[in-house]
């Protein structure tokens, strides 16, 4: 069976719901998919900064 990881990175929620469609597609077709969060790199002064960035943690 093919394996695939959906590797993302989503502060808001955006690119979580366009990485759930990929992997709805990749098991549409019979493979295997598995979504993989790529970490938070931002400082934590620009997360505290930021309200959207900050509810999304």
């Amino acid at each position: 069976m093919t394996k695939i990881a959906i590797v993302y990175y989503s502060s808001t929620g955006t690119n979580y719901q366009l990485a759930q469609w990929a992997k709805e597609a990749v098991e549409g077709v019979g493979a295997e998919a598995r979504l993989v969060k790529a970490p938070e790199l931002a400082p934590d002064v620009a997360i505290d900064a930021n309200p959207c960035l900050e509810s999304s943690l």
